[in-house]
């Protein structure tokens, strides 16, 4: 047991279907550089910090549901390490009850797309820029993602922290991303609303963009050399 409490079990793959993950071309060529996108908050809206505390849990602020959430427990779940009903019993630091059910279909209910993300996406499929998804969450939680906005149809899935037990900014997560999408570093060009990820991903050669809009991506990706200007 671990200081949660809690047993490691086999680290489980999520069951996100083989369609919504991504596939290295059978060819080595690579004709342009891969986008590999985080996924809360960069593509798609994370419910976490849009009401949740309040909805679920009548709190005045995301900072009063800091104040009294484990966030050892999320790490831990984030990264495979606990199972979902481990995570929700240790959800508190007093260990209150949660419904964890409330919570997962309440999050299935709210993710979207980000403004002008579903279209600067689809603008980049047209126009043959490969694109994958590494993203810094729990298993069971990413095929709620893909149910609710099929990302996969743009952007599939190549790194889940709760299935690989690595997390942003780690340097093996960046590595084991960059074999899932079968790229060197100088291949890749990295979004992430999270500007220590981005410089985690420089240290390593991999051309990083802070995410901070729609809008604000397009000259960035310009800049990249991924978008005609």
């Amino acid at each position: 047991r671990d200081a949660l409490g809690a047993h490691h079990p086999t680290r489980a793959m999520t069951i996100l279907p083989a369609s919504a993950r991504f596939v290295v071309p059978a060819s080595a060529a690579a004709t342009s550089k891969l986008v590999l996108f985080d996924v809360m908050d960069t593509v798609v809206a994370d419910p976490f910090f849009r009401g949740f505390h309040k909805d679920l849990f009548d709190l005045g602020s995301v900072k009063e549901l800091f104040a009294i959430k484990c966030q050892e427990s999320f790490v831990a779940f984030e990264k495979g390490d606990i199972s979902e009903a481990e995570h929700f019993a240790t959800y508190f630091t007093d260990r209150r009850p949660v419904d964890g059910s409330r919570v997962t279909e309440y999050l299935r209910s709210r993710y979207e797309w980000l403004p002008g993300m579903r279209e600067l996406c689809s603008e980049l499929q047209g126009a043959g820029v490969p694109m994958a998804a590494m993203s810094n969450y729990p298993a069971p939680w990413a095929p709620l993602v893909e149910d609710a906005v099929g990302l996969s149809q743009l952007v599939p899935w190549a790194f889940v922290s709760g299935e690989a037990g690595l997390r942003k900014p780690s340097p093996g997560a960046y590595l084991a991303a960059l074999k899932a999408v079968g790229r060197r570093a100088d291949e890749v060009v990295f979004v992430d609303d999270n500007p220590a990820n981005c410089d985690a991903a420089r240290a390593l050669g991999i051309d990083a963009i802070h995410f901070k809009s729609a809008a604000a991506l397009r000259p960035e990706l310009q800049r990249a050399g991924v978008l005609p200007r």
